[in-house]
């Protein structure tokens, strides 16, 4: 290895990796490949939570992206094969692989070659010094993660960030432009796919062969031969250097940002410089619609899915899964050996205007007779749809004419004066809290029902949950000792009367007789 590049991502031991025997190693990316491929790793030991998403999509497209250019789709199992497809994808090039190059004119992992010269020239700025402050998340308020929190970086905390950065960050500002996996610089980029197991191994297995199977209809947008790393191109920054997305490969990993990691006095630190274009060009109504393999496309509005702050509600898992408000991704289509059962994963990290809005993941557990049903009867998912569908309209009825007017009698302590929903959106929250641990598993439960039984089980349901907010709300609620009696008379008569009428089948039973 050369003395001016650090840190090979081909033949050093750069990652820490935790396996199933317990041991821990630092490790390379071939020897990764090949320890997915075997299932023996369980855990990624600096990885943070918020880089989960960006690491795996990473690998997944990198594999399948290596071993359909170069290995006419055989996925390998030796580590020495890995390493020479890796290498074929940079032209040969190992400086590609190293996370700290010190030519500049030369690609480093994720940081594309500086044509002016050096870093002078082309005015980076040396203003970055922890990976914390590299990397994509925002922690304003500096409660739930510190910021600097990372006291001792090692070279894979940067390689996180850096990797964290490049392939999920939105628009931030003038010269700081975002990736085009997204729907607009505020978005986000989701990740909504299957697996038959949680493991990291049997999910890279799983989404490398879709993704390889799948690639020919994707080639009608992209090059079967274009641009697979973009950190490879020399950039400047001008517009005239952005990479037509058409002329890229399916499944190419981008970056967005001018950065080199530089080492000095045994330390990395980070150089950065704006851009007066992002990395990929595209046309302006894209809208995110890249063909990612794992987000979803609103019909409606032609774009990208852009995950809210309320994260991966049960109403919207049930339109991704069952519905047809969204094109499914090809990491969200079940695959023959997933009729024994499968598992919904899903997350993503919700970005505001210079805020993080949360991570939210979400992993809902599929049983055999659901993914057998959905993989091979499109009336069973119909079926399905329009039961989900009525389920989410009767819940919203309990919210609307039994939870809110009833709270609202109870908090206005029995005078009927107007009470801001804001009052009862908390309690309306838990609500909707509970109904959304208890969704899928009773949705499930359903399939072997008649409609009749079915509904009477969800109104038994919603009944349940409805009872525990309210009574949990007047004896939390504080009420004048003259006005209580009333309160709680007029909040019990209008949560049980607007039950009997909201109500086909609960209604009728005699919980309701108060």
């Amino acid at each position: 290895m050369s003395s001016n590049m650090h840190y090979s991502l081909l033949d050093g031991s750069v990652i820490t990796v935790r396996y199933r025997n317990g041991k821990t190693s630092t490790t390379n990316l071939p020897e990764i490949f090949s320890g997915l491929l075997e299932d023996t790793i369980i855990s990624f030991e600096a990885l943070q939570p918020h880089q989960q998403q960006p690491w795996y999509s990473f690998l997944v497209q990198l594999a399948a992206m290596a071993v359909a250019r170069e290995n006419d789709g055989e996925i390998p199992t030796k580590t020495e094969t890995w390493k020479v497809l890796l290498l074929n994808l940079t032209d040969g090039s190992e400086a590609a692989w190293h996370l700290i190059v010190d030519d500049v004119s030369q690609p480093a992992f994720m940081q594309p070659p500086v044509p002016e010269g050096s870093l002078e020239e082309a005015k980076y700025s040396s203003d970055i010094k922890t990976p914390d402050e590299l990397d994509m998340l925002v922690t304003s308020k500096n409660h739930d993660l510190k910021g600097n929190r990372i006291l001792r970086p090692d070279s894979e905390h940067w390689l996180f960030a850096l990797l964290t950065l490049q392939t999920m960050e939105g628009f931030l500002g003038r010269g700081n432009y975002g990736v085009v996996r997204m729907n607009g610089g505020f978005g986000n980029r989701p990740l909504v796919g299957l697996s038959p197991e949680k493991s990291w191994g049997k999910r890279f297995q799983r989404d490398t062969k879709v993704l390889i199977k799948n690639r020919l209809p994707l080639l009608e947008m992209y090059d079967p031969k274009g641009h697979t790393l973009l950190w490879l191109p020399p950039w400047d920054g001008e517009k005239t250097s952005s990479i037509p997305i058409e002329t890229c490969d399916p499944f190419f990993i981008e970056i967005c940002r001018r950065i080199r990691l530089v080492k000095m006095g045994g330390e990395i630190s980070c150089d950065r410089t704006n851009t007066k274009a992002g990395r990929v060009s595209t046309s302006d109504d894209l809208n995110g619609r890249t063909q990612d393999p794992w987000t979803p496309i609103e019909k409606k509005g032609v774009k990208a899915l852009t995950l809210g702050e309320s994260g991966f509600t049960y109403e919207l898992i049930q339109q991704l899964l069952l519905g047809e408000e969204y094109a499914t991704p090809i990491a969200l289509d079940f695959q023959h050996d997933e009729k024994d059962g499968a598992f919904l994963i899903c997350q993503a990290l919700v970005r505001g205007q210079g805020k993080t809005d949360g991570l939210h993941r979400r992993i809902i557990p599929i049983p055999p007779k659901i993914t057998t049903s959905l993989f091979s009867k499109s009336t069973a998912k119909e079926m399905l749809s329009k039961r989900a569908k009525e389920r989410i309209s009767l819940t919203n009825d309990v919210q609307r004419k039994i939870l809110r007017p009833s709270l609202s009698n109870l908090l206005s302590s029995g005078t009927d004066q107007r009470v801001e929903y804001e009052k009862v959106a908390p309690w309306i929250n838990r609500f909707d809290q509970e109904i959304d641990h208890r969704f899928f598993e009773s949705l499930w439960a359903s399939v072997e029902m008649e409609p009749e039984e079915a509904k009477r089980k969800w109104e038994g349901i919603l009944l349940e949950e409805a009872e525990k907010i309210f009574k949990e709300a007047e004896r939390s609620t504080p009420i004048a000792q003259l006005r209580r009696y009333r309160a709680l008379s007029k909040a019990r008569s209008m949560f049980y009367g607007q039950a009997r009428k909201v109500f086909e089948y609960a209604g009728k039973q005699e919980t309701l007789t108060q």
